[in-house]
């Protein structure tokens, strides 16, 4: 707060207009009491009352309530004006006193002033060292040092300490990414799964970009959600990276790595697949090869599943392998492609080459196999060889007879005219190849079924391609492994060894394999253990991926399709191939309307658990050669749940068709029935406004709703209030006839108006 002449009159203990009198005596400039007095100003005057000599300096004025006594110099008294002007002697020298004691007074206080004036000055200086010596410490020495508050600068100081030790702790830090000064190329190995945050810590980036960049490339993903190597190696690439396939089987390929064949190879039996289209005579022809009647035993007389059977020949022995023609089992007939050395191909002479040949012409290629084409059916009529041969050469395969490599042999699997000749070219063919084998090690080959027996348990059918199968091996098929206890051959014969070539069933697994797997006889069970781990592990964390993807699709379907229908269905099936094939067929139906979802499929009999999933779920449960318990039964009929048999799989397929179908909202069709052109418009006391009309297309009828037309233009929509011929209210009036019409709730029918009757009909929608 500003010091003021009042304020320092009041610490003078003098009146202000005494005070202003001395300040104007001084020098200085103040002449009212609200004049601020600054220090300098307090210096100067307490400074001119100090140069004042005792005799010459004027007194300071006191006044008293009854007048005022004025100190001229030191010792000598003037007389006032006034009634006051008469003062005792004693009154004198007590003001002499006063005013020797008020000069003293001053003085200390002057020189306590002066004093403190002095520490100040003092103390500003060391403050301003104090400063300048702080500033030097942090700039740079040719910089020229601004004054500055020591209160700031002590400020910042500590402000720089503390960055300093956020920059060393994060320095320190493992959890810290250190950013590089530029961007570096790295090569990022990817394994078959790995988490978001994993990736982005090999790319030294943030989880955040990693998973801005699935969301670029349409991955939904968390930073600590798997993904898969292709995926993970696509993202690398965006980043800028190069993306390396990783195998981390390195406890698989470690055991079965180690797997080593001292033994010169040998010849072995060629393994034959029979392929085609459905009822062009697959099984029949292999039936006739055997010398048995499999196919009377076939469910509708077509293959369900794959079947693996040893024939001699001659001198030697070939492995056929009968492949479904049926348009489902089209991963079953790419399995059997994939395991054989020769196929044949089997067509109907009388039927050509269709659909389910072209797939097989196709997997055949795929995988590399060589091709014998048995044209069937010699013996009916209309068979046509050389149409067959035509279609045949434009799908790249050129008969031997036309100049190309693909030995044709016309058949009758019936009769049996041509068999010999087809069973010679395949053997040439197999000799042509060269094909062998190790005989002696530890056997490897590859599940060509397998099912769930509810005598025997867990059943697969090995083909075996290298090594030597024995009673006690151990066995790992996929995820699952058991000791060898049975090897049944083709015959139902119980063998003891099964050779390169051989398809065998064996007992004792743990678990139904999947089939298409791959199987090894390893050393111990330890290793087999280690291995069924590591493969379980994974097909674990490849069913998290899909059904986090199935969920996520399923979140962006709901948003564009929330009405869409959805049919639930649990399969249970007697092997795991048909299955298999069951469901590609089942996710195959449907559009965008309405589809299929396989809740849960499996290998065996229906079980309560089965029947529970289906009561959570909703879903309807489909046995393909199974049945269910009694346990099953009557949750079934207690929950109303949908339970169906099949043993034919386009019976199946039709059955889930119909009821998903059934699930669909009719369409709404409309039909126009009758047309009336409005010749003259009445107004009636008892009906209105009623048009006089005729008939000019079809019939109009009372019941069904109408629509007024004017220029061809729907007006309105409504019902019919009365119809009359003449007096009389009828319920139709045909063609070429003339009648009145009144319109329910409308009042503006004019000439030439049109009306219109319909009739809405509901069709069911099919899939």
């Amino acid at each position: 707060m500003a010091l003021t002449v009042k304020d320092f009159a009041k610490t003078l203990k003098i009146k202000d207009e005494a005070l202003l009198e001395r300040m104007k005596a001084a020098g200085l400039s103040h002449t009212k009491s609200s004049d601020e007095i600054t220090s300098s100003d307090k210096l100067a005057f307490l400074k001119s009352l100090n140069n004042r000599k005792p005799g010459s300096s004027q007194a300071m004025t006191s006044s008293s309530s009854s007048g005022g006594v004025t100190v001229k110099s030191k010792g000598t008294v003037s007389q006032p004006t006034g009634p006051a002007s008469v003062q005792p002697e004693g009154m004198t020298d007590n003001i002499e006193t006063k005013r020797q004691a008020a000069a003293e007074n001053l003085k200390e206080q002057q020189k306590k002033r002066e004093d403190q004036i002095k520490q100040a000055i003092l103390l500003k200086q060391e403050q301003q060292q104090e400063a300048k010596k702080t500033s030097q410490k942090f700039q740079a020495p040719n910089q020229s040092q601004p004054r500055v508050n020591i209160k700031d600068q002590l400020s910042r100081a500590a402000n720089e300490y503390s960055r300093r030790e956020k920059s060393f702790s994060k320095e320190d830090s493992a959890h810290q990414f250190a950013k590089p000064v530029e961007f570096i190329q790295r090569d990022i190995e990817v394994p078959e799964m790995i988490q978001v945050g994993e990736l982005a810590k090999l790319m030294f980036i943030k989880g955040g970009v990693v998973v801005k960049t699935l969301m670029s490339l349409g991955v939904a993903a968390t930073i600590n959600d798997s993904i898969d190597q292709e995926t993970g190696i696509l993202v690398a690439e965006e980043l800028g990276h190069n993306g390396i396939p990783l195998n981390n089987s390195s406890v698989e390929d470690e055991i079965i790595g180690s797997i080593e064949y001292t033994d010169i190879p040998k010849l072995r039996a060629p393994v034959v697949t029979v392929m085609g289209h459905v009822d062009h005579g697959k099984t029949t022809l292999l039936d006739f090869i055997r010398q048995t009647k499999v196919v009377d035993g076939e469910a509708g007389g077509i293959t369900q599943h794959i079947g693996a059977y040893q024939v001699p020949v001659g001198n030697s022995v070939i492995t056929f392998i009968d492949t479904p023609g049926h348009a489902a089992f089209s991963s079953m007939r790419a399995r059997g492609a994939n395991t054989t050395d020769v196929v044949i191909l089997v067509v109907a002479a009388n039927d050509g080459v269709m659909p389910q040949t072209e797939e097989a012409i196709n997997h055949a290629k795929a995988a590399g196999v060589s091709i014998v084409v048995a044209i069937n059916k010699m013996d009916l009529q209309g068979a046509d060889v050389e149409r067959i041969k035509s279609d045949l050469a434009a799908k790249d395969l050129t008969p031997e007879d036309w100049g190309g490599n693909i030995q044709m042999i016309p058949v009758s699997a019936l009769t049996g005219d041509g068999v010999d000749k087809l069973l010679e070219a395949v053997v040439l063919e197999s000799e042509l190849l060269e094909l062998k084998a190790h005989y002696e090690g530890q056997a490897q080959g590859v599940v060509i079924e397998s099912e769930l027996d509810k005598f025997r348990g867990p059943v697969a059918t090995l083909l075996i391609q290298s090594g030597t199968l024995k009673l006690g091996d151990m066995v790992v098929c996929g995820a699952a492994i058991g000791k060898v206890k049975t090897i049944i051959g083709s015959d139902t014969s119980k063998l003891k060894i099964a050779e390169p070539s051989f398809a065998v069933e064996i007992l004792g697994l743990n678990s139904v394999p999947n089939a298409g797997e791959k199987f090894q006889v390893v050393k111990n069970d330890k290793e087999a253990r280690e291995i069924a781990a590591f493969r379980a592990n994974k097909l674990k964390d490849r069913k998290v991926l899909k059904q986090r993807d199935e969920s996520v699709g399923n979140i962006f379907e709901s948003m564009g399709q929330s009405n869409k229908k959805i049919l639930n269905v649990i399969l249970k099936s007697d092997v795991a191939g048909t299955s298999e094939a069951i469901v590609a067929a089942l996710n195959d139906i449907g559009n965008t309307v309405a589809s299929i979802k396989v809740v849960a499929s499996g290998v065996g009999g229906i079980s309560e658990s089965d029947a529970n999933l289906a009561v959570a779920t909703e879903s309807m449960i489909l046995g393909f050669n199974v049945r269910s318990d009694n346990a099953v039964k009557k949750i079934v009929e207690s929950e109303a749940i949908i339970l169906s048999y099949h043993s034919i799989i386009y019976e199946l397929i039709d059955e889930v068709k119909a009821r998903l179908s059934g699930l669909l909202d009719p369409i709404i069709r409309e039909e126009i029935v009758g047309t009336a052109e409005v010749l003259e418009v009445f107004n009636s006391p008892k009906f209105g406004q009623v048009a006089g009309c005729m008939v000019v297309e079809g019939s109009i009828f009372k019941s069904k709703p109408v629509r007024v037309l004017r220029d061809d233009v729907v007006i309105h929509q409504g019902e019919l209030d009365s119809l009359r011929r003449f007096k009389d209210d009828v319920s139709e009036v045909k063609n070429g006839t003339e009648c009145g019409i009144g319109i329910k709730n409308y009042k503006d029918i004019r000439p030439g108006d049109k009306v219109e009757v319909f009739d809405r009909k509901e069709e069911a929608q099919t899939i």
